[in-house]
């Protein structure tokens, strides 16, 4: 038997609209790479090569752009939900494919963990399953556990203010004997956090408690998304990478740059990427083919490929995506602007999301 990973992979990301309208949540780019490759990656580490990938909604990008990205010697398997099933309830159409013990995994959460250690816990507490948790600041978003012992013994999702008895959150990993999928219903949509994990509780089942040790964020806003970039770029950077730079970046091709440009990490620069004179970058993302002009600010935004950006313009705390044309002296601030618009000389675009591929838009 091998072990196997299991990567969740079907949710239509709409808090993230109007990117994943045409985007799979779990193929938008993070520092340069698809959100679900730093799972796939440490599955792959841990030894984990056989994979199965529950999906559903945009399933034929999602699976163009996973045989694309994965290792060479990862085996993938798909599973296509005709009709949602939910977390658990995805994992439970795999289970004539399981035939020891398993991992899953959330591929639209930015999880970069050691899965060796979570593995040795796991082994060592002779438990039926293990959920991995990280510590936050505010846990009012996320499912929160009280642990005693090593053990799970008790779970809230979206604590109400004031209510949250630990800042311990399920980071949506997880380690599973076989024996517990008997314990998830077929047929109907069923989930981990909200239906199986509190049935085995009360049930008198055991359920391990693991710290993971490594990167995790949950991207489901846009702003969760431009702190992503930013947080891979710092884990997986380097220092004086660009002339007149500081701090990390990842360069993927040296850019080609005017006078007086200024580039601060943590940044992300792709290929064939042009930054005009006295034009600044902080804290951001720039992808593929994007052009940017002379006296351009960007700061903590995310520019996606083959995106041009005129003379004069500002952009701050933003997502752009492909293709986008924005004019002269515009400035963009708290926004996201989906593919293939043209924003007009000096628009002010403040907290909206564009989402028309064929709007000529004029502020």
């Amino acid at each position: 038997m091998t072990l196997k990973g299991i990567i969740m992979a079907g949710g239509m990301g709409t808090r993230l609209r109007p990117i994943t309208y045409s985007i799979p949540k779990p193929l938008i780019p993070i520092a340069g790479r698809p959100c679900i490759n730093y799972l796939m990656d440490s599955f792959y580490r841990s030894g984990v090569k056989d994979l199965i990938i529950t999906t559903g909604y945009k399933f034929q990008s999602l699976i163009s752009g996973v045989l694309e990205s994965k290792h060479p010697d990862q085996n993938v398997l798909f599973s296509v939900e005709r009709e949602p099933a939910g977390t658990a309830g995805g994992v439970k159409l795999t289970e004539n494919f399981i035939d020891g013990t398993f991992i899953v995994g959330s591929g639209d959460i930015l999880q970069d963990f050691d899965i060796g250690g979570i593995l040795e816990s796991h082994r060592k507490s002779h438990a039926k399953i293990t959920i991995v948790l990280t510590k936050v600041d505010d846990p009012s978003q996320f499912g929160i556990a009280e642990v005693k012992n090593g053990a799970i013994v008790r779970f809230l999702e979206k604590p109400q203010p004031g209510k949250a008895f630990s800042n311990l959150i399920n980071t949506g990993l997880y380690i599973i004997e076989p024996e517990i999928l008997a314990e998830i219903p077929a047929g109907e949509p069923y989930d981990f956090a909200k239906q199986l994990f509190p049935a085995l509780i009360k049930n008198g089942e055991k359920i391990n408690a693991v710290v993971g040790n490594g990167s995790w964020l949950d991207t489901g806003r846009p702003r969760d998304l431009i702190e992503a970039n930013k947080m891979m770029t710092e884990h997986y950077g380097s220092v004086n990478t660009v002339q007149n730079s500081t701090g990390k970046l990842i360069c993927r091709e040296k850019p080609k740059t005017g006078k007086g440009v200024r580039i601060n990490g943590p940044s992300y620069i792709g290929e064939s990427v042009s930054i005009g004179t006295g034009s600044s970058i902080s804290g951001s993302a720039i992808y593929n083919d994007v052009k940017i002009g002379d006296n351009v600010s960007i700061v903590d935004s995310v520019i996606m490929d083959a995106t041009r950006i005129e003379d004069g313009s500002r952009i701050e705390r933003s997502v752009i995506m492909n293709n986008d044309t924005i004019s002269e002296d515009c400035e963009i601030e708290d926004s996201v602007l989906s593919q293939r618009l043209t924003i007009h000389k000096g628009s002010k675009i403040f907290n909206v999301a564009l989402h028309s591929e064929t709007a000529d838009i004029e502020m």
